[in-house]
């Protein structure tokens, strides 16, 4: 399932270092046994480690140049959540990629809005109204890639992916 992915992810971006970056994806994605039970044939489980991912992306980013390195890792993002078959935007990815930079912090919704209000002022494209904004932290919040609670949020350093065969 994951050779799929990676080879699906390889031939839609032509990066310059293209062997290092599925290196950090082989990484970033990977496939978990549970070794104290019997795996269940019916099922698969993937974890997506955003934290190795973003660390290991900053390199690719100069690809594109540094006044678009937003844009690429929104699109980048959106790629790999596409092949891990999770319900996201594009306008969603943006906010993720913004959040890579937090860690273990916690921020307050209203100034991660206040933070992404002057980005989008350079990328349009991504920009959200404030119900579409608060709507936007709830699906990440169900496809577990932040932990969003009574205005707090961070993102989550890693996901646990399962899909049935």
């Amino acid at each position: 399932m994951l050779k799929e992915v990676y080879t699906n992810i390889l031939e839609k971006f032509p990066f310059d270092k293209i062997d290092k970056f599925e290196i950090l994806m082989r990484s970033s994605i990977t496939e978990v046994w549970d070794t104290e039970r019997e795996p269940d044939p019916r099922f698969h489980t993937v974890t997506f480690k955003l934290v190795n991912f973003f660390e290991g992306f900053s390199g690719f980013v100069n690809f594109y140049g540094k006044d678009r390195k937003y844009q690429a890792g929104t699109e980048i993002l959106a790629l790999l959540c596409a092949e891990l078959d999770i319900d996201v935007d594009d306008s969603e990815c943006f906010l993720l990629f913004h959040l890579r930079s937090l860690g273990k912090f916690r921020k307050r919704e209203s100034e991660l809005l206040s933070e992404l209000k002057n980005l989008w002022g350079q990328y349009p494209e991504y920009a959200m109204e404030d119900r579409e904004f608060s709507k936007a932290l709830k699906n990440l919040m169900r496809n577990k890639l932040i932990n969003y609670r009574k205005g707090n949020l961070h993102m989550n350093p890693s996901v646990l992916l399962r899909y049935r065969v």
